[in-house]
């Protein structure tokens, strides 16, 4: 891909995923005014009647951003390979975070799943290419797919040298779902469903580099193989810890807007 084009795709990706933000943010002032002149408006009485409209209204928003940031993606999918760099990547200590995150999360929210990062013995870190949001991405993606089929549910992210597998102990993946993910072939029930996921996890891990195989046998197995990757330690750049905890909560947030189809509708007391 020539460099103009790389910079129409990205400028595809930014503006589509600009745009529905500045519109997710609109709609969301809108709603709180709305919430805030109801609540003032009419009797307790009537506002407790419509409180479960407004709950849907605004589960449906989160939606709508997070349907916005896919399309955004999955708009340029076909090029993203072209569109990525990915850069070095320490894989254990990010899925150590991204574990913790979503255990966070999973025990919030009261679901019966839990998720466990094993690392091969005496491997203290996994050097790969990657990027930080695309893993974002292919992880939620993941989980989400987990939880949909079912709970209680054990999800194991395990590394190896030059390997990482992600499995749980679900029903399993249908054979339509092995075959959009392995070689991108839409069945007419996944059509009708529409669902960007499946997809995106094959766009996110051809982008990064990382090969996609599925295993057989119970549950859900897929196996990454991950590029080389030599790192100067030397030219590293650490990160401020005030840095470090504003990123923290933005990956918990994306991570919890990620889920929110799976999670169960939030409540007021």
């Amino acid at each position: 891909m020539q460099a103009n084009e790389q910079e129409l795709a990205m400028a595809l990706r930014g503006g589509l995923r600009g745009r529905f933000q500045a519109s997710f943010h609109l709609l969301e002032n809108a709603f709180e005014v709305l919430d805030d002149r109801m609540a003032h408006s009419v009797t307790p009485t009537e506002y407790e009647t419509l409180r479960p409209l407004l709950q849907q209204i605004a589960q449906q928003l989160v939606s709508l951003r997070r349907l916005g940031e896919h399309a955004a993606d999955a708009a340029i999918a076909p090029v993203l390979q072209q569109v990525c760099e990915p850069r070095p990547m320490e894989l254990l200590g990010q899925l150590r975070e991204l574990g913790t995150l979503l255990n966070e999360i999973l025990v919030q929210e009261q679901l019966q799943a839990t998720v466990q990062v094993e690392a091969e013995q005496g491997l203290p870190i996994l050097l790969t290419l990657g990027d930080d949001t695309l893993l974002n991405g292919l992880l939620a993606n993941l989980v989400s797919n987990s939880l949909a089929a079912g709970q209680p549910v054990h999800i194991t992210l395990a590394c190896a040298p030059g390997l990482f597998c992600y499995r749980d102990d679900g029903p399993g993946l249908p054979q339509d779902a092995r075959d959009l993910l392995q070689r991108g072939m839409w069945s007419s029930r996944l059509l009708e469903q529409g669902g960007l996921g499946l997809p995106l996890i094959r766009a996110y891990a051809s982008a990064m580099g990382w090969c996609l195989t599925l295993e057989d046998g119970p549950g859900t197995e897929l196996r990454f193989a991950l590029p080389d990757c030599t790192m100067d330690f030397g030219s590293m750049v650490l990160e401020s810890t005030a840095a470090a905890d504003t990123n923290l909560e933005q990956r918990k947030q994306f991570l919890r807007r990620e889920l929110q189809p799976v999670l169960p509708p939030q409540t007021e007391e």
